[in-house]
Order: structure tokens, then C-alpha cells, then sequence
């Protein structure tokens, strides 16, 4: 079998890396692009959505948005959990304070 000509494996082997890097840059600039697109129709959504929305719709989502539910439930949890020890332990309910 003949030997391949170094200078030949060469050329192949950049040609090959050459293919491939413009494969991957391709692909690079086709996804931006689709993230552009997906990023433009999310940010049109929104601003929709802001223009439609109704004032009492909007101080309701504000309200929530600044209510500490997590706060409230686990004081809620707190009261209960007092509440059962106090009942398991024949003890009177002391009364719950908000």
C-alpha cells in the first residue's frame, strides 16, 4: 500500500477543520437569531399584555406581588402547631393574634 503524501493529509485535515468551523458558526448565528426572534415576540407579549390590562387587574397583581404569602402561611402553620400542642397537652388555647 502507498504512503499518503503528508502534504495531502494536511490539505484534508484542513479542509475538514475548515467545514467544520464554518458548521459551528452557522449554527451559532442560527440560533442568536432564533433567540433574537423568540426574545422580540416575548417582549411584544408583554407589552400587550401591560396594554390591555385593566387598573383593577393590574393593583391586584401589585397587591400580591408585594403581599409576604410565605410569611403569612408559616405564621398561620405556627398558630395551628401551637394550637394542637396546646390541645395533645390538656392545656386552655391561648388566643391567636394576627
Amino acid at each position: 500500500m502507498a504512503a499518503i503524501d503528508p502534504g495531502v493529509l494536511e490539505s484534508v485535515i484542513n479542509s475538514n477543520f475548515k467545514t467544520m468551523a464554518e458548521q459551528v458558526s452557522a449554527n451559532i448565528a442560527s440560533s442568536q437569531q432564533r433567540l433574537q426572534i423568540l426574545a422580540e415576540k416575548s417582549l411584544a407579549k408583554s407589552l400587550e399584555s401591560m396594554d390591555t390590562m385593566q387598573v383593577s387587574e393590574g393593583l391586584g397583581l401589585a397587591a400580591a406581588n408585594r403581599s409576604d404569602l410565605a410569611k403569612q402561611i408559616a405564621d398561620l402553620a405556627a398558630a395551628v402547631a401551637s394550637v394542637q400542642a396546646s390541645i395533645k397537652g390538656g392545656q386552655t388555647v391561648p388566643p391567636v393574634t394576627p
